[in-house]
């Protein structure tokens, strides 16, 4: 019975080895796991001219001025689009706003806030003519005397 209570503790020092050896590949203690949503919180919209439709690339969206409530720590796009005016793009990016992310719905802050966009009027459609002036018919010859 000694034999195999010796063989036992050499199996169990193998094992305990092993386990530090593998603690090499696991990050330590600090293991960080997904929460099920980051925090929501809100950017500000404006654009000029006013009453264009800002949306997200996360979903919401509203009508200018306004605010957003995006849950995300990504970036992220907000897409302005207004008839007579050329859509434009503002790409937003995340920023810790300093306090603890489960303490506080605004953990996040943006970058740029807020978000501006400055629309243009779209240019007249190529392609499309005036139609052909009509031509004048020449005013009959005066009656000659």
């Amino acid at each position: 019975m000694g034999r195999v209570s010796g063989v036992a503790g050499v199996a169990l020092f193998g094992i305990g080895l092993a386990a530090c050896g593998v603690s090499n590949w696991i990050p330590s203690w600090d293991l960080k796991f997904p929460s099920a949503s980051p925090p929501a919180s809100t950017v500000q919209v404006e654009s000029e001219p006013a009453g264009a439709e800002a949306k997200a690339s996360t979903g919401p969206s509203c009508r200018t001025p306004c605010s957003l409530t995006v849950a995300t720590a990504d970036p992220f796009t907000v897409t302005f689009m207004l008839a007579g005016y050329e859509s434009q793009t503002v790409p937003v990016a995340p920023r810790p706003g300093g306090g603890d992310p489960r303490d506080s719905a605004e953990a996040l802050k943006f970058d740029p806030d807020p978000v501006y966009a400055q629309l243009e009027p779209t240019a007249p459609a190529k392609g499309k003519k005036r139609p052909p002036a009509k031509p004048k018919t020449p005013a009959p010859p005066a009656a000659q005397k």
